[in-house]
């Protein structure tokens, strides 16, 4: 643990969660946390996993102002790579960064700055600040961190639907073609008599349904030819142990589509207070294709989690079709870089000027003109 007092902030860094977790808890009491992924749940499993990684030392970061009072923790890690790299828990894995706020949490552009002093001066050394995936807004607050650097728009952005009338009422608020789509999609699936829909309680059916999902999800993403890492071991541990602890609290939730013994479609949500977030998806495809069984799955899983109190259903980052669909809402998000040394200067100088050809859309069209000819 270590400790350092700047202006009328105090900074407190822990190397693990189990150290952390004392001070940390009033930030998690109730429904106070922003998403699921700032939750107890995932933070403790998150850093109880990718703590023992050669490349990632935890750096948990609360922040008191000068009467004591809790203003905000920072789940970070230090990373080296080929640079030494301050990010959150993250791995590619967390869809939304975001500190915890307490009462003490700055309300100004001014005082925010004077916290991120603070909290520089007590970092370890590295060369940058490399926070992506960055919610603009906590609640109804400001994110301090966005006050204090600005930040660029991020080319992933969040998918949130809010549901406070009773469900059939929203159904009917849906487009007309979307709507109907879903109806159609049931009646498809229910020809088959095994059809199912079902969540996932017992031991032995959450082993069967999860290990069909995620077989059925590297199938596919590698069909694709891109990269997968989710069933690399500690991705993998780290997700099994997240739901069958999630389960018992009702953390995890894993639903399914089911014909018999053979899985349609899989869905893996993490849930805190009454805001459920979809993590992991998979379908079947062939003679399973024409009833959409993705679709089909995250509706009647919305629809039975909403009569359980459920109101924001968060399809998380990513522009998929099935995301507008459900016409779900956009939820901005930056990503802040900042330079600790000279060595994080490149990065920091060539994203910044990807930000700005992004922001002058005749400089990036020719800029892809000059790397079409020069291809």
């Amino acid at each position: 643990m270590t400790n350092a007092s700047r202006d009328r902030w105090t900074v407190t860094l822990h190397r693990s969660w189990q150290e952390a977790a004392p001070l940390w808890r009033p930030f998690l009491a109730g429904h106070a946390p922003v998403t699921p992924f700032q939750a107890e749940p995932w933070l403790s499993h998150w850093y109880g996993t990718f703590s023992g990684r050669d490349d990632v030392t935890p750096v948990l970061v609360h922040v008191a102002d000068a009467m004591g009072r809790d203003a905000l923790a920072l789940p970070l890690i230090l990373r080296r790579k080929s640079l030494r790299t301050v990010e959150f828990a993250d791995l590619g894995i967390t869809d939304y960064n975001a500190p915890l706020l307490g009462p003490a949490a700055p309300v100004d552009e001014a005082e925010a700055r004077a916290l991120w002093r603070a909290v520089r001066a007590a970092l370890p050394p590295a060369d940058l600040i490399e926070f992506t995936k960055v919610l603009t807004t906590i609640g109804d607050r400001p994110n301090p961190l966005v006050q204090a650097f600005g930040g660029e728009v991020s080319n992933l952005f969040g998918n949130y639907l809010r549901i406070d009338t009773d469900y059939e009422t929203w159904l009917r608020s849906l487009a007309k073609g979307n709507r109907k789509e879903l109806g159609r999609f049931w009646r498809v699936f229910t020809r088959d008599e095994r059809a199912r829909f079902v969540f996932a309680e017992d031991p032995e059916m959450v082993g069967k349904i999860y290990g069909y999902l995620t077989a059925q999800q590297s199938a596919r993403i590698r069909s694709l030819g891109l990269p997968y890492l989710l069933d690399e071991p500690d991705y993998d541990t780290f997700y099994r142990e997240l739901l069958l602890d999630g389960l018992k609290d009702g953390s995890a939730k894993l639903s399914a589509l089911t014909a018999g013994d053979e899985l349609v479609a899989g869905l893996f949500g993490i849930a805190h207070g009454d805001h459920y977030s979809m993590v992991r998806i998979s379908t079947a495809g062939g003679e399973w294709a024409n009833c959409s069984p993705g679709r089909l799955l995250i509706e009647r899983t919305m629809e039975a989690l909403h009569r359980q109190g459920f109101r924001t259903f968060d399809f998380t980052i990513g522009d998929y079709g099935h995301k507008r669909s459900f016409e779900a809402r956009h939820i901005p998000l930056v990503d802040i870089h900042q330079s600790l040394s000279w060595r994080g200067w490149g990065t920091v100088g060539y994203q910044s000027a990807k930000a700005f050809v992004k922001r002058h859309p005749s400089i990036e069209r020719l800029a892809r003109k000059a790397m079409r000819r020069a291809a």
